[in-house]
């Protein structure tokens, strides 16, 4: 858990690159941790937002490794945790952003329904999208826990729906 505990410091103080770097060292040296993925895999596509990589100065190197590895740190995380809400959530998610697939509410209520919102209520910034006052509450717990862990993914989620 060192390289994840650096990596998480890192993201949390804005080291975008360096928090990258922990992540993935994290994942090479076979720590499983479910954070790990959905931290990095967040890191990699932002990358990829020339305001995010222009501001914080995310090397061209890791833009370009982060364009082809997003996916497959999405897919090597579900492979560990299949039944995972928040990684399904966010495989849909970046494929609605990028490339305009289709993506409703509807398809994420779906999520919640097969994977449940016990572990993870990230999907209700979506929600909150298309229904504010259905999705209020959820909405407010959410951003409690983005304001107690600043990484570059929950920073996302406060501009979205803060």
């Amino acid at each position: 858990m060192r390289k994840f505990t650096i990596a998480l410091d890192k993201d949390i103080n804005k080291q975008y690159n360096d928090a990258a770097i922990y992540y993935q060292k994290s994942i090479d040296e076979g720590e499983i941790n479910l954070e790990t993925f959905l931290n990095l895999s967040f890191l990699y596509w932002n990358f990829q937002d020339f305001g995010f990589f222009s501001y914080y100065k995310i090397s061209e190197e890791l833009r370009n490794i982060g364009y082809d590895k997003y996916p497959e740190i999405l897919d090597i995380g579900l492979s560990k945790f299949p039944n995972n809400l928040e990684l399904n959530f966010w495989k849909k998610y970046f494929q609605h952003i990028i490339y305009g697939d289709e993506f409703s509410e509807k398809d994420c209520e779906n999520l919640l329904k097969e994977y449940g919102d016990s572990e993870s209520i990230v999907p209700y910034f979506f929600l909150y999208l298309f229904d504010k006052e259905k999705y209020k509450q959820k909405r407010n717990e959410l951003l409690a826990l983005c304001k107690k862990k600043p990484t570059a993914k929950n920073l996302y989620i406060k501009s979205i729906v803060g």
